[in-house]
């Protein structure tokens, strides 16, 4: 199983490196005005002060969900470590009898249950379901089963059962995440900095009166 995980992962990797590929390919973005402040500046702004809620349009407003958002992506993080890790046989040894077990599990079941509150918010509430598509559920569904599978796995490796359905668990994961709004992983870069070089261009970002 172990094997075919790899070849998902190979694949996954391939798809979004011809995306970046793509975007690359596009260039950088044009604007034919004067500029009047700085694209460094806008890009920087846009890759870290920008993403705080108190700068957001209403994240400062639904904090919650904001601070749940951070730990289902942190959680993701970890368990992507935790994936590449677990082909290295040392690290397996290691980690089967020792007590850091239960230390590296605790970020992905924190992520789980943020995974499994952002799945039924999504599905329960009213406005959000009208704004949802099938990927929305598909995407959050899978990240979700992946962060639950690497808790167990963490706790329980030497299970066999575990252990194989974590690995079905990442393959149908890596197989989905090129083809959805998972992709963003790449595309997300991308819009950052053509938010920075527009803003920045045009001496919006940063904004110096929040400084």
């Amino acid at each position: 199983m172990q094997y075919l995980a790899i070849a998902a992962t190979l694949y996954c990797i391939v798809s979004l490196l011809a995306h970046f590929v793509k975007i690359v390919r596009l260039g950088a973005p044009k604007d034919k005005s004067e500029p009047s402040g700085s694209v460094k500046e806008g890009v920087i702004y846009a890759n870290t002060r920008a993403m705080m809620p108190q700068e957001k349009e209403s994240a400062y407003l639904h904090l919650p969900s904001y601070a749940t958002g951070i730990l289902f992506h942190i959680g993701v993080f970890t368990c992507l470590l935790l994936f590449v890790l677990s082909f290295f046989p040392f690290f397996n040894s290691w980690i089967e009898g020792s007590c850091w077990r239960w230390v590296l599990a605790i970020p992905p079941a924190i992520a789980t249950i943020c995974g499994l509150i952002l799945f039924f918010r999504r599905l329960l509430s009213k406005d959000l379901k009208v704004l949802s598509m099938p990927d929305d559920f598909i995407s959050t569904g899978l990240v979700t089963l992946f962060l639950l599978m690497t808790t167990l796995n963490m706790l329980f490796s030497t299970v066999s059962a575990v252990n194989t359905i974590y690995y079905i668990s990442s393959i149908l994961l890596f197989l989905y995440l090129p083809l959805g709004k998972l992709r963003h992983v790449v595309y997300y870069f991308a819009a950052r900095y053509h938010l920075g070089f527009f803003y920045g261009w045009r001496n919006v970002w940063p904004n110096h009166e929040k400084k």
